[in-house]
């Protein structure tokens, strides 16, 4: 594992952020780890990526204010579960895309709709890309 600074934009906040983490490539695999603290009132979040290449599945899991595994797979609609302070959330994932590292860009992109029982679907676009200066 090397460690490294991302950036990290998403639909979920108005300005990307830097996180610093680790990252480790073998074959098709990537495994992206960092951490997240947005405000004094959150606590820290751990998050870890893993992306198969090959096929562009994709998984998240997310530790702290919140717990949640979510799988994307441009295939196929996916299941996952967000573990809130109001309960836990099953929630349906559908996944437009995801666009793995090139020599071009060097960023995981995963553009995607949550569907939540009767609510409004949430619509979001994430990119995290391993900034160039070591850590």
């Amino acid at each position: 594992m090397k460690e490294c600074y991302f950036e990290i934009s998403s639909g979920m906040y108005d300005e990307p952020f830097t996180a610093f983490g680790t990252y480790e490539e073998e074959g098709d695999f990537i495994k992206y780890m960092w951490r997240e603290r947005h405000s004094e009132k959150e606590q820290t979040s751990d998050f870890s990526l893993m992306l198969d290449k090959r096929t562009r599945v994709c998984s998240v899991t997310r530790n702290g204010d919140i717990n949640s595994i979510m799988n994307f797979d441009p295939e196929n609609e996916t299941r996952g579960s967000l573990n809130t302070a109001f309960g836990i959330i099953d929630v349906t994932i559908r996944t437009n895309y995801v666009n793995v590292p090139t020599q071009l860009s060097n960023g995981v992109e995963i553009s995607y709709v949550i569907l939540a029982g009767e609510t409004e679907p949430v619509k979001n676009t994430f990119l995290i890309k391993r900034l160039l200066q070591s850590a």
